[in-house]
């Protein structure tokens, strides 16, 4: 099944099996119809957890589509929802981090952290090691923290640069990953890896994106939306080649395909998709363009995602489409 909203708020419950709506609900109703409604969703079991930019919080059943609980926190929540075991993480608008019951929604924590001064749409970022039960996230002000779950206390705290030429404290990062005990991500100056122990950065190369990056056992693959490209080691930060999409190919303009919106690695392939509905299929040894096509003439509303071999995506339209 595929879970997905629209605009307007509305959620859906969409079977690929049966090929029908299996449920929609919408908690807004007439009373936010002039707001556009951004949202996170994230499946637990038999709930489905959803966050918006309202400061709503609530969890609906799988199946039935039924509210099972709903929270109103104030500020607009601007985070990835995570969640371990029966515990919910996220933050706010005003980079105050919760840790919240999944149960009925109830605040376990709450950590004041550097609020920025500039309030943007920028997402900040949440990643876990569940192994050793901490906890990391990137705040809009820049600072990267992490924080023991079980004990609640804070094991370091670092602030990554906002570059010297950004002339303000507006920051920026891509989502953050955790593998192998390291941090990788993106920001408003730099791209680094950070050792998940104490903090200290491993390595950083000044190249900057807001976009997800792919990180495997060798490489670290990252995209900016204006059509670069570059391939990193994974262990040194060294680049490995460096490409322009739209120097590539002559055809090839950004006016034309949209800006780079994200990348899956697919086999020995990326799947790099664009905001005006392309699909572009690079080889990830050099570089090179194997193959690109118009997936949908509206643009995609979502990112695609790679699940059981097929290629999954939302259009404009809302029309759900499914590509092998």
């Amino acid at each position: 099944n595929i879970f997905f909203y629209d605009p307007s708020g509305s959620i859906y419950n969409f079977s690929i099996i049966k090929n029908k709506l299996i449920w929609k609900f919408n908690f807004y109703k007439k009373r936010y119809k002039e707001i556009p409604i951004n949202i996170k969703l994230k499946i637990s079991d038999e709930n489905l957890i959803i966050s918006d930019n309202l400061g709503y919080l609530y969890s609906l059943g799988i199946n039935s589509g039924n509210l099972i609980w709903a929270k109103n926190y104030g500020i607009p929540f601007r985070s990835n929802i995570k969640i371990n075991k029966d515990e919910i993480f996220i933050l706010n608008q005003d980079n105050k981090f919760y840790t919240i019951k999944k149960m009925n929604g109830e605040k376990n924590l709450s950590l004041e952290t550097f609020p920025s001064s500039i309030k943007t749409k920028q997402e900040t970022n949440i990643s876990l090691d569940t192994l050793r039960q901490n906890i990391f996230f990137l705040t809009s002000s820049g600072q990267l923290y992490s924080l023991n779950n079980i004990t609640k206390n804070l094991n370091w705290l670092s602030t990554i640069s906002l570059g010297s030429d950004s002339g303000s404290d507006l920051f920026f990062s891509s989502p953050i990953i955790f593998k192998d005990n390291k941090i990788f991500f993106s920001s408003s100056a730099a791209t680094y890896s950070i050792n998940a122990n104490n903090g200290y950065i491993n390595w950083q190369i000044p190249f900057s994106t807001y976009l997800r990056p792919i990180v495997s056992d060798n490489f670290v693959f990252l995209a900016s939306k204006d059509g670069f490209l570059l391939n990193l080691d994974y262990q040194t930060g060294k680049v490995i080649w460096s490409k322009s999409l739209y120097k590539i190919d002559k055809r090839i303009k950004e006016k034309k395909i949209g800006q780079i919106r994200s990348l899956l690695l697919i086999a020995d392939q990326i799947l790099v998709s664009t905001s005006k509905g392309y699909f572009f299929f690079i080889d990830y040894k050099n570089g090179k363009i194997l193959n690109y096509t118009r997936a949908s003439k509206s643009g995609f509303f979502s990112n695609p995602v790679l699940v059981d071999k097929k290629i999954y995506a939302l259009d404009k339209k809302m029309r759900v489409l499914v590509f092998n």
